[in-house]
């Protein structure tokens, strides 16, 4: 049965906005189903004609809104004939879907899908499902991106459609000179900025993926983490000044637990867990990852715990006396200094000298170490735990001692390489007589 289709377009005279313009409308029907659709078109009541379903076009603007409602009436006609085509069934609510997304498309730009991405986001950190950091950064993502195209397009703002190979690599040079970034930092608001724009293709926005186009990579980066000797300079140091002694203490906490700056910061009595054999545990999810974390708490660890347990109410109820980020760092360089220690200590440095001085150097298999950090998979451990020297020497020391009765048989030797060391040993005895020496 062939479908009854149609269009027509109405003004809502009883609606009329504050200049005495009614709103136009267009009327959907398919197979006797009804829908009305805005135009987001105006006119005045009186320059409206029934019988066209235009405007008059008495003013430039109405020849401008008829052009308008002919492109509308053309673009349902098109998607009907599209669905038909496909052989799918028509209706009008499906042409209509069509058609609004179809504006959406065309009026999005980067600008509004960064505030639709920001917005969604925050909603997310509202649920405590993501964290307050990434949320900055990508608010700090779309700032630097709108000053780049204010920079370089002389404009507020560009549809989704100039994002292409060069505009991606002119914005990662402005990264790097303007703003001054390193590669691996350039290369992860890169990054970042596929994120939201995976927002984009999955509404069907835009086609393709520019972002795919840039072969860029990440530089390996030497990350700090102290040594056994740098971890016993820290911990015995005497400080002069209470804050310094505090970071220390928290960052000497997480050497010994794995912990990332934003799980430290929270923690509260409910992630302390005293388990079957008495022992005390760490029970969290990283805050991150969302991944469970189980961690005994080893004696350095519970020093530190003790030492503060009075003071958990002038902290907010947290365990530990935890400054923010941004200052954590900046006393972490000067007691670094003030220990003698001539590395860019940072305090994400306390997980990697957890992974690899604590935890791989005293025979801590890696699976159990990439556990305790909340990893997914042992490659990402492995950028974390650094196989040391020391390490490879503990390693040979306990192979040589397992080896120990098992192959200490000396080397089968040839006949020739017999008769060669009998011959040798018979000169040496004749040399030995006749007081020669050889």
């Amino acid at each position: 049965m062939r479908a009854t289709f149609n269009t027509t377009f109405f003004i809502q005279r009883t609606r009329c906005n504050s200049e005495g313009k009614a709103p136009i409308l267009c009327r959907l029907t398919v197979n006797k189903e009804t829908i009305h659709i805005s135009t987001k078109q105006y006119v005045l009541p009186d320059h409206w004609d029934s019988t066209t379903y235009r405007t008059t076009a008495q003013t430039k603007e109405e020849k401008v809104i008829n052009r308008a409602l002919d492109e509308m009436q053309g673009a349902i006609q098109r998607h009907y004939y599209d669905l038909q085509g496909a052989g799918e069934v028509i209706s009008a609510g499906k042409i209509k879907m069509r058609l609004c997304s179809t504006d959406e498309k065309a009026n999005m730009s980067i600008g509004k899908l960064f505030d639709l991405f920001i917005t969604d986001y925050e909603q997310l950190v509202l649920t405590q499902d993501y964290g307050h950091e990434s949320f900055f950064r990508y608010k700090v993502c779309k700032d630097r991106v709108m000053h780049f195209i204010s920079m370089n397009y002389k404009t507020s703002d560009l549809p989704l459609t100039s994002i292409d190979k060069r505009f991606l690599d002119k914005l990662y040079l402005y990264l790097r000179t303007e703003r001054g970034l390193n590669n691996n930092t350039a290369v992860k608001f890169l990054h970042r900025f596929s994120s939201v724009y995976k927002m984009a293709r999955d509404n069907g926005w835009v086609n393709g993926d520019p972002f795919k186009l840039q072969h860029l990579h990440l530089d390996k980066v030497d990350r700090s983490y102290l040594t056994q000797t740098e971890l016993n300079k820290v911990m015995e140091k005497e400080f002069e000044t209470q804050r310094l002694e505090q970071v220390r203490d928290v960052f000497i906490f997480c050497c010994f637990t794995g912990l990332p700056y934003i799980d430290a910061k929270k923690l509260t009595n409910q992630h302390l867990k005293v388990w079957s054999d008495g022992s005390l545990w760490l029970t969290l999810h990283r805050q991150k990852t969302k991944v469970p974390v189980n961690v005994k708490l080893l004696p350095i660890a519970l020093e530190i715990l003790d030492k503060y347990k009075d003071s958990i109410a002038s902290h907010g109820g947290k365990l530990l006396p935890v400054l923010s980020n941004q200052k954590c760092n900046e006393y972490l360089k000067e007691m670094a200094a003030v220990c003698g220690i001539n590395k860019d200590i940072t305090f994400h440095s306390a997980r990697h000298t957890f992974a690899t001085t604590v935890t791989l150097e005293n025979g801590v298999p890696i699976e159990s170490v990439s556990k305790m950090l909340g990893h997914t998979n042992v490659k990402t451990t492995q950028l974390y735990a650094r196989i040391t020297d020391t390490k490879v020497s503990n390693d040979m020391d306990v192979l040589q001692e397992n080896l120990q009765g098992v192959f200490d048989k000396p080397l089968t030797q040839s006949v020739k390489s017999r008769k060669k060391v009998a011959q040798a040993k018979e000169i040496v005895q004749l040399a030995q007589q006749l007081g020669v020496a050889l």
